[in-house]
């Protein structure tokens, strides 16, 4: 979040609530709107009432620099009373506070709190206000320490946690900021409600700020569960793959991850990811895969490009014709692999129906040698063609040592997101 200005200020704290809060009478006696009274025959004499009652007029009319030099004659008044200074410092606030005079503002209301005078809503709004004022001036420790009074006093601006945690993080307190952060997004979450993304994104920037990246892929998949902006995707992806327990082959799916986004890939990945897939006897989704590459204009700009697209082209055809009997044959099979694999070339090439049934049975069957990794397609292949629950399920008991688990929690987060289904990796 970045507050600048004073009118953000002003939207945080709308002056009218603090003119509210003032009223004199024509007689030149002030009173305030529901004050805690020290005494019940307190009262302002004329010489200090009267340039009162003159700078709440300019205050009302919106000149505040005319209502701040009335006051400023009744601070050449001598041998004020408590009762008279608590209206002084209430009107000079906030006459500062419309002119984003910020010291003057904090002083005065800091003034008018010691005073113990204010009713409970008075307090928790002086405090609010006198959070902004700190920010303002850049005293980041104490916005801080300002807005967390605030917050205690039950104040509900959604913009107090933010700013208590961006002064926070201003001051380089960023572990504090940390901390401030994570109990504002639990309580919204306990609450029912989204987080702010600018909330989730400073929980990133105090994980990079203590150089703590479990944290900041924490915030990021918080992120792209709530807001899915393809920065944060391309971040979050980025830094699994470069997690130092991620083996080659799990890498293939993060790849894969970021097709079904919609993003383009660099030449390599396209030829890595169609390799993958013709070595392990899916030549229809190296094709799909390659025809996106050249769709993008990625491939097609060296030789061996078109070579391995004509060699793809002529197995991919084959496996098109021998299909339904594969198929037929899995199904009349006793081991899991060949059932499991026909579904899913079924399912790669478009037909769900068949296909997904044929691999939660084949899954259930004898013969699987990497049972993690089936459940990873299966996952990935449900999460592909719109079963977000039956994704979720699945990605969530993928577990392994070396990345499987990290690519399923993602690939589950892409599960639970609406958006129009596509078949795999095409």
């Amino acid at each position: 979040m970045n507050i600048q200005s004073f009118r953000y200020l002003m939207a945080l704290l709308p002056h009218a609530a603090i003119v509210a809060a003032i009223t004199l009478t024509t007689h030149g006696a002030a009173v305030a709107q529901n004050p805690v009274p020290a005494a019940a025959a307190e009262t302002m004499r004329a010489e200090v009432g009267k340039p009162l009652q003159a700078a709440q007029e300019k205050i009302q009319a919106k000149q505040y620099k005319e209502a701040l030099a009335k006051i400023g004659e009744v601070d050449l008044i001598p041998n004020k009373t408590p009762y008279e200074n608590f209206f002084i410092e209430r009107m000079r606030g906030t006459a500062a506070l419309a002119l984003g005079e910020h010291a003057i503002t904090a002083k005065s209301f800091e003034a008018l709190l010691a005073t113990g005078r204010l009713t409970p809503a008075e307090r928790t709004l002086y405090a609010e206000a006198i959070t902004g004022a700190f920010y303002n001036l850049k005293d980041y420790k104490q916005a801080a320490v300002w807005a967390a009074r605030a917050i205690k006093d039950g104040s509900v601006l959604p913009q107090m946690r933010m700013l208590q945690v961006q002064s926070l993080y201003l001051a380089d307190d960023f572990a504090a900021a940390s901390v401030e952060a994570r109990a504002a997004i639990a309580a919204d979450e306990t609450a029912g409600k989204i987080p702010p993304e600018e909330m989730l994104r400073m929980l990133g920037r105090t994980a990079l700020k203590l150089n703590d990246e479990a944290g900041y892929i924490d915030a990021l998949e918080r992120l792209v569960s709530r807001y899915p902006k393809s920065d944060y995707w391309a971040d979050l992806i980025a830094r699994t793959a470069r997690k130092p327990v991620m083996s080659d082959r799990n890498i293939q799916d993060l790849f894969r991850l970021q097709l079904a986004l919609g993003d383009e890939l660099p030449a390599s990945e396209y030829l890595f990811l169609a390799q993958n897939a013709l070595e392990a006897g899916f030549p229809i989704d190296a094709r799909q895969i390659l025809e996106k590459g050249f769709a993008a204009g990625v491939l097609g700009a060296q030789p061996e490009h078109k070579k391995l697209r004509d060699k793809v082209t002529k197995e991919a055809d084959d496996d098109l014709k021998n299909m339904a009997r594969t198929a037929t044959e899995a199904e009349l099979g006793k081991e899991g692999p060949g059932l499991f694999n026909a579904g899913l070339n079924l399912v790669i090439s478009g037909d769900k129906e068949k296909g997904l049934p044929m691999m939660e049975r084949g899954i259930k069957r004898a013969g699987i040698k990497r049972p993690q990794d089936a459940k990873l397609r299966l996952g990935m292949a449900y999460a592909m063609n719109g079963e977000s629950s039956k994704a979720a399920d699945v990605l969530a008991s993928v577990t392994g040592p070396d990345g499987i688990a990290d690519v399923a929690k993602l690939w589950a987060i892409f599960a639970r997101q609406p958006r129009p289904m596509t078949p795999p990796a095409k």
